[in-house]
């Protein structure tokens, strides 16, 4: 298990770091930090996680569905993503979180207009 956390503990800490830069102004967007486990939860504003995983389609990133994470796939609030850092290699994960980033403000922004 500890080589396995090495693999993985420095993709987590990487879209840590990217979510702190790019989100950690954004009203109503969180993310758990989990201590152990494949994946995390993001929290975008109501009415938006849909929005966000179309947004990161259409760029190359792919995302489980919004609302995975509820019973039958159902976020009554759309505010919910699970982002799951384990498969792809260190600069895909940065290059990902960058995107996931954007598409969150743009959809936050898009909520907002």
């Amino acid at each position: 298990m500890d080589k396995h956390r090495a693999l993985i503990a420095p993709k987590f800490r990487k879209v840590f770091d990217i979510f702190d830069e790019k989100l950690a102004n954004v009203p109503d967007v969180s993310w758990t930090k989990p201590k152990g486990g494949y994946f995390f939860s993001l929290e975008v504003p109501k009415g938006c996680a849909r929005r966000v995983v179309a947004l990161a389609k259409e760029a190359g990133v792919a995302l489980t569905p919004a609302g995975a994470t509820h019973p039958h796939g159902k976020d009554p609030d759309d505010r919910t993503i699970r982002i799951a850092p384990t498969f792809p290699e260190l600069p895909e994960v940065a290059q990902a979180a960058e995107g996931v980033a954007l598409c969150v403000l743009l959809a936050a922004a898009e909520l907002r207009s």
